[in-house]
């Protein structure tokens, strides 16, 4: 009696080891990482639809290389040049959304400060991920 007990013990101890590093591995694959103040996800600029307004952070040289649909170019760099034509373009009803290459680019971050402090400017966030999170969705 006890060696089955013993038995069927060791089988459901084993029959637990796939499903325990399963459920980690799912918890690991639908971890979130955290926005910082100021940031928005893809996903929740897709919801706000034609309410966007993009602003490239990026140099010139990436901009022209490609940029998202609609994208108003200004960067550090070249601010003094590039501000007029975005005061010109910025629509005071739709959501600033700013966004560099993504990972360690802090070029949006950065313009978007200047937005908000130079500018005088509400309403500005900063893309989670760059251009490639947008471009993965």
């Amino acid at each position: 009696m006890w060696g089955m007990m013993r038995q069927a013990g060791w089988i459901l101890f084993l029959a637990m080891i796939p499903a325990v590093v399963s459920g980690l591995g799912q918890l690991r694959a639908n971890r979130v990482e955290k926005l910082a103040p100021g940031e928005v996800r893809a996903g929740t600029v897709r919801e706000w639809g034609e309410g966007v307004q993009w602003v490239d952070a990026r140099s010139r040289g990436k901009y022209q290389q490609g940029h998202i649909a609609g994208a108003i170019l200004l960067n550090e760099d070249e601010w003094g040049e590039l501000v007029g034509p975005f005061l010109d373009a910025w629509d005071a009803d739709k959501h600033l959304v700013i966004y560099c290459d993504g990972g360690t680019c802090e070029a949006s971050q950065r313009v978007a400060e200047r937005i908000r402090g130079d500018l005088k400017i509400g309403g500005v966030s900063v893309l989670k991920g760059g251009i490639s999170a947008w471009e993965r969705r």
